[in-house]
């Protein structure tokens, strides 16, 4: 597991999906309107699986969700991963991209079917080199 930042964490070790699409526990408020956090490009969501995702058959997609004010609802980027890749120690990096992120910032985690098993930690972080 990569190191982070605790302050840009969103869950830690946590089951997720098994009722319905989520959001994450936390959110992010980079304390200014627009926060230029990646000004160089590499920095992004990053969701380390830690217990192997069954069901969800279509797969997952993995959204940054960002706003204005508080429990933002607008996706931003979003990453489809296959159900077939969503195992232990899969260390997954979706860059912010080229349109700015706003204050608050959360992850979506977004399926076609309810998962039966999964777990997973996100935090928002530098790219470090060594994600799927």
């Amino acid at each position: 597991m990569p190191i982070y930042d605790y302050k840009y964490l969103l869950h830690d070790d946590t089951i997720i999906g098994q009722a319905a699409d989520e959001y994450s526990t936390n959110e992010i408020n980079f304390g200014v309107t627009t926060p230029n956090v990646n000004a160089k490009g590499d920095f992004g969501l990053h969701v380390v699986i830690t217990t192997a995702f069954t069901g969800c058959a279509s797969g997952v997609t993995f959204w940054i969700i960002h706003g204005a004010a508080t429990s933002p609802t607008t996706k931003h980027t979003g990453m489809l991963v296959p159900v077939a890749q969503l195992v232990a120690g899969a260390d997954f990096f979706i860059p912010c991209g080229s349109i700015e992120l706003l204050q608050y910032a959360r992850m979506l985690f977004d399926e076609a079917e309810v998962s039966t098993a999964g777990k997973l930690t996100a935090f928002f972080g530098p790219k470090h080199g060594r994600e799927t």
